[in-house]
């Protein structure tokens, strides 16, 4: 049995968490190459280096069959797309998904998968 947890970092868990220390005691650290593209400035840019983040492949062909057989709607970005594609090729390890996409959050609860809220604005 697998006991290292899987946590699923978005890229607002990589761009909001003030110290990134806790992110790594919580679990084995991934993402998706969606996440990577989006990490522009240069601090953000080496985190996933530093903190030892797995980075899995997503193709675009997955974020349209998974827009298909989830009914995920197009206001939700290719990038949390890619993280909910993830979270299913996790689920059997009961993964945690880090964001604070509200949009994201309603699917991720529709899915049944576990989330954590990095920082989540209120409007």
């Amino acid at each position: 049995m697998n006991t290292v947890r899987t946590v699923i970092l978005d890229t607002s868990a990589i761009l909001h968490s003030r110290d990134l220390r806790p992110l790594m005691a919580m679990g084995r650290l991934v993402t998706t190459n969606y996440v990577i593209n989006e990490l522009k400035d240069v601090r953000a840019a080496v985190v996933p280096a530093v903190l030892n983040i797995d980075v899995y492949d997503v193709s675009a062909k997955e974020v349209a069959l998974a827009r298909r057989n989830h009914h995920l709607p197009k206001l939700l970005s290719d990038t949390d797309v890619s993280l909910i594609i993830l979270a299913m090729r996790f689920r059997d390890e009961k993964p945690v998904v880090i964001t604070d996409d509200s949009l994201l959050i309603k699917f991720l609860r529709k899915l049944g998968i576990e989330y954590l809220v990095v920082f989540l604005r209120k409007y």
